[in-house]
């Protein structure tokens, strides 16, 4: 098991470019191949985002109106389109072809944070605490419990981060 962040490498600080070198630390050192994995999960699930974005533009508008006319074309020519973008990355990566990648998921935000510190701490099960300034959806409470076990797919948590 392995977990790495692509500013480590990069020396970049929030770098917020496909994660190539951390990827390829986590496949290394797991001496796995893509292929191998059961998915590829993204840490956000853009849609969710992009929804929350237009809400709070409406919600702020007309002041708002500059900075959502600077972040729609982006939005619209790559962040939507997400996916398959990240299959071309992959690809790239390692050299597979699209139809033997594994699918890709999105994961929630904080359930991704939560993943990201429980998967590789020594614990079997554990209590994690995310906050935020930005809640995807606030309104649902509830908790979640999980087992460190990589196959236990009963698990939420355990369908959020399995590549680390």
């Amino acid at each position: 098991m392995a977990a790495a962040q692509e500013e480590r490498f990069t020396r970049k600080k929030f770098d917020a470019r496909f994660p190539i070198n951390a990827i390829q630390y986590c496949l290394r050192e797991g001496r796995i191949s893509l292929s191998d994995l059961k998915y590829f999960v993204f840490y956000d699930k853009p849609l969710i985002k992009f929804e929350r974005l237009l809400e709070t533009y409406v919600a702020f508008s007309p002041k708002g109106v500059k900075s959502f006319l600077a972040a729609m074309p982006v939005w619209l020519k790559e962040k939507l389109l997400l996916k398959s973008m990240l299959q071309d990355d992959l690809v790239s990566l390692d050299g597979v072809k699209k139809s033997g990648l594994p699918p890709i998921l999105f994961g929630e935000h904080h359930e991704s944070h939560a993943a990201s510190a429980f998967y590789p701490s020594p614990f079997k099960s554990a209590a994690v605490l995310c906050m935020g300034r930005v809640g995807h959806d606030l309104r649902r409470p509830g908790s979640k419990t999980a087992s460190n076990r990589r196959d236990d797919e009963s698990s939420q948590a355990g369908r959020v981060y399995p590549l680390v």
